[in-house]
């Protein structure tokens, strides 16, 4: 019986594509060229990670498949384009996971519960259904842990539901530009990503979290 190869962690950015990013998508396209730069240059963590853009607007469109950043060539470009489907990404996340665990399963690799990180300028649209399509990503063994991060005129409320853990739902600070607050999200993801592929490197199975810079953390409610 073959040994497994290694122990992977699915990474999943998931990018509000709607038109009011319009102004912002640019920031958020140069970001990734940086994360994709900044993790070619950590081999040890970039190994442990497969890395996977999806945007969302009308629909859920995956714009790189998980992937070795490694050994990727070019950077995924979002562009704006469309409303506010909730409901179009957790269903995209719903039909995809189980099916990408199944691949990394079978070329050999061990892997560990999927991490998304979700990043909306705003809130989803009027009778989108998202509840029930967010319910059935969750429903399942391999249910990941949805990271929710909310600029712009992004809800609280909402950023804090679609979060699995209270610790794991951010909003930018009031008055926080959107461009300072995408900047800030793409380094914090980079680092995040960077710390859970180290970690897994040296045995640890914990998901690593950094909360960006001048986000609030949702973790506590207040009255």
């Amino acid at each position: 019986m073959n040994e497994p190869k290694a122990t992977v962690l699915p990474v999943y950015f998931v990018a509000d594509e709607s038109y009011s990013m319009a102004k912002d998508v640019g920031d958020l396209n140069t970001g990734l060229v940086t994360l994709f730069d900044t993790l070619q240059g950590e081999s040890m963590a970039a190994a442990k990670v497969r890395f996977c853009v999806i945007g969302f607007s009308d629909d859920a469109v995956c714009y790189l498949e998980p992937s070795d950043l490694r050994y990727v060539d070019g950077v995924p470009e979002l562009r704006a384009r469309g409303s506010t489907s909730f409901a179009a990404a957790f269903t995209e996340l719903s039909r995809r996971i189980p099916r990408d665990i199944k691949a990394l399963k079978s070329d050999g690799y061990l892997v560990n519960r999927p991490a998304v990180f979700f990043l909306t300028d705003g809130a989803p649209n009027p009778g989108d259904g998202w509840e029930a399509a967010h319910a059935q990503l969750l429903s399942f063994p391999a249910r990941p842990n949805v990271l929710a991060f909310g600029i712009g005129q992004a809800d609280a409320d909402v950023i804090r539901r679609v979060a699995t853990n209270s610790q794991y739902a951010f909003i930018a600070a009031a008055g926080t530009d959107t461009g300072v607050a995408i900047s800030k999200f793409v380094t914090a993801l980079t680092q995040s990503v960077i710390n859970s592929g180290t970690a897994l490197a040296t045995g640890q199975a914990s998901l690593q979290v950094e909360k960006p810079d001048d986000f609030v953390s949702l973790a506590v409610d207040t009255v």
